[in-house]
């Protein structure tokens, strides 16, 4: 009959270990397993006798305390039974029994020392005589025991007992090697006695039980301290955004962390002893588990996402001991990064505009916000073009701002504003040391900041071959390489990009690559010059002269002075306007503002001291280089035509205001 019950008292005792801290109370449960009840004799009160001596010898404090409990089991049960606690006391074969159906809790063995055997050998020759004994047990219980013959005098014959089945087996087989008496365990001195044998029960000596207590305290304290270490680790693995395994040489995981799980959508539950190779069963990060070598950031797809993986050897002693492997979602990285980065440093890159604030009368410039905003239903890329000031960053923004990636970044960049060299840093940023002068860590570059997002590149036709090499690269395969590093960042990008040049010429004349012009331009959107919106101008006027300006004091301006400026080319468009605009309601605040002030700034072209030849006849393209013509020609009008003073105000010396004014062609009468 199955017997697993536990019995005695619970005793609190406290005790101090100088070699271990515990940094919290604690209290750890011995469990006794035997197979009777007072198979140990004063079991308890050896506990507490114990106990009481190690608490007057050091001092304790009572940080941590042990508790005694007697379990009592048949050692054919072992395999069922079901343990609750720190650390097991046992002896022989249950001993052998326990270890073999449990790894998880730690197993002290009651040592049987010679003292022990030879005081029941004499106590078995006296009630025996000199019979032959037989002492059976498990190995680590009669070891040796053969060479205790001449001490008691008495012929000994030892028996390996390895599993309770063979007990039987054993006795019989004594018999007939002639012994008379069993010198063995409970159940083994059982069967000895029904078939007539004598039986002596080997008992546990007090020294023996006390040398058991030391160990099992000792054993629970290390495995305490292990599981509290194990417990921290696993606690701060399990918040880490990284997935991270562990696995020894046979490839049997001993880590797997949440993130781990959740990164490859693997049903939660404790993996830990399982085969890595039935968790991950084909693909390159398998192959990169199977492999030997060892990987640093390495970009490997699973399933449908990619991951940055890094893979490095566990040495024990310079020993490999097995592998751990990081990884992590690359989008996931790519979408905190940029929510840090921005979140910190790019406070403005976002779209402000949106179709609502574009202001219009006529048809020409409705239908082109029409098909602007049909363009925005989708992700391919697109080319505006439009003459300087027309508002292409506006439409930009407004195509942004009307997709499915309005709540993404809008990243904005003047492609003519910067070197080449700071242009390709600024686009694909660059790996920590790939310059002199590089941040510690690196820097994301905008096509990074753009992920999920949009990036407009204004004045696309400014960039030199090498660059456009490097934009069709990033159009073709939708991923980037920073600066000085040899990985390869994918990313989700649309590209917006605008020009004044007309780009098919420029491919006919090898100055733009005509791949990349076919990659910007699958969507084109020609933005009119306001010259052909006139009927706008009224309504941008009204707009423009108010900006800056309270309702409380609003500037009027007659019809007659709106149709003078509707006459008007403006050849600088919207722009041009706003600055007109803004000049006139600084200048005539407090007035009417009428046809007679406009004039004013439109002098007849007899009078001008200062000649712009005709774009078409200077063989210029309408907008280049315009904002710097206007600042020239305005500084000129200024300083009444002095070029020495007009070089000074503009920062440049007389020699390069004049081959300045030459390649624009700007003439003075």
């Amino acid at each position: 009959m199955t017997r697993a019950r536990i019995t005695g008292c619970l005793s609190l005792c406290p005790i101090k270990q100088n070699d271990f801290t515990l940094e919290v109370d604690v209290l750890i449960k011995i469990k006794l397993v035997v197979p009777r009840k007072g198979y140990i004799t004063d079991a308890f009160e050896r506990f507490e006798e114990f106990n009481q001596l190690e608490e007057a010898e050091n001092n304790d404090d009572g940080s941590v305390k042990f508790v005694l409990e007697e379990v009592v089991v048949d050692a054919d049960q072992i395999v069922k039974l079901k343990l609750d606690a720190d650390v097991v006391i046992s002896r022989g074969l249950i001993t052998k029994l326990l270890k073999e159906c449990n790894e998880l809790i730690p197993i002290v063995d009651i040592p049987v020392q010679g003292i022990d055997l030879i005081r029941c050998l004499y106590d078995c020759k006296a009630r025996f005589g000199s019979k032959k004994v037989a002492v059976i047990g498990a190995l680590n219980m009669i070891y040796g025991v053969e060479n205790l013959s001449d001490i008691v005098d008495l012929p000994i014959q030892s028996y390996i007992l390895n599993d309770i089945e063979s007990s039987a087996s054993l006795v019989d087989l004594a018999v007939s090697d002639g012994c008379e008496v069993v010198l063995s365990g409970l159940s083994t001195c059982k069967y000895a006695e029904e078939i007539g044998l004598g039986a002596i029960l080997v008992n546990t000596g007090k020294e023996s039980f006390r040398q058991a207590l030391i160990e099992a305290k000792r054993v629970a304290l290390v495995s305490r301290r292990e599981q509290e270490k194990t417990k921290r680790y696993q606690t701060i693995l399990n918040y880490a955004y990284e997935g991270v395994i562990a696995i020894d040489l046979k490839g049997q995981i001993s880590v797997f962390n949440t993130a781990a799980q959740e990164i490859l959508s693997i049903s939660k539950g404790s993996l830990i002893g399982n085969s890595i190779y039935e968790i991950i069963k084909h693909g390159k990060l398998r192959d990169m588990l199977l492999s030997d070598d060892e990987y640093e950031k390495d970009i490997v797809a699973y399933q449908s996402i990619q991951l940055s993986v890094k893979k490095v050897g566990i040495f024990l002693k310079g020993k490999k001991v097995g592998d751990m492997v990081a990884f992590q979602d690359v989008t996931r990285i790519q979408e905190m990064e940029g929510k840090f980065y921005r979140k910190l440093h790019l406070r403005g890159h976002v779209a402000k505009y949106t179709f609502d604030d574009i202001l219009y009368r006529g048809p020409e410039i409705k239908r082109t916000i029409e098909t602007a905003q049909h363009y925005s239903e989708v992700d391919s890329n697109i080319l505006i073009i439009g003459e300087t000031g027309t508002g292409k960053e506006i439409f930009a923004q407004s195509i942004h701002n009307h997709s499915s990636r309005k709540n993404k970044p809008f990243v904005a960049i003047n492609c003519a504003a910067l070197p080449e060299n700071l242009l390709e840093s600024e686009l694909f940023g660059y790996a920590e040391g790939a310059f002199t002068g590089a941040m510690k860590g690196g820097k994301q570059g905008f096509f990074e900041l753009a992920h999920r997002g949009t990036i407009f590149l204004d004045e696309i036709g400014e960039i030199s071959p090498k660059m456009q090499s490097r934009l069709l690269r990033v159009l073709q395969e939708r991923e980037i390489m920073r600066i000085g590093d040899d990985k390869v960042i994918p990313v989700d990008v649309r590209i917006v990009s605008a020009t004044n040049k007309d780009l098919m010429q420029m491919v006919k004349s090898n100055d733009f690559r005509e791949d990349l012009y076919y990659r910007l331009s699958v969507l084109d959107l020609v933005l009119p010059p306001l010259r052909e919106r006139r009927e706008d101008i009224p309504l941008l006027v009204n707009a423009f002269i108010q900006k800056g300006h309270s309702d409380q004091k609003q500037i009027k301006i007659t019809d007659a002075a709106k149709k003078k400026l509707s006459e008007e080319n403006w050849e600088g468009n919207i722009r041009q306007l706003q600055n007109f605009c803004e000049r006139l309601s600084v200048l005539y605040k407090d007035k009417l503002i009428d046809v007679y002030d406009i004039e004013m700034f439109f002098p007849n072209k007899s009078k001008k001291k200062i000649v712009l030849k005709q774009e078409e006849e200077s063989g210029i393209s309408p907008g280049i280089h315009l904002s710097e013509r206007e600042r020239i020609v305005q500084t000129l009008i200024r300083v009444n035509y002095n070029k020495g003073k007009a070089a000074s105000e503009l920062g440049m010396s007389r020699t390069t205001l004049w081959r300045k004014m030459k390649n624009l062609h700007i003439e003075t009468n």
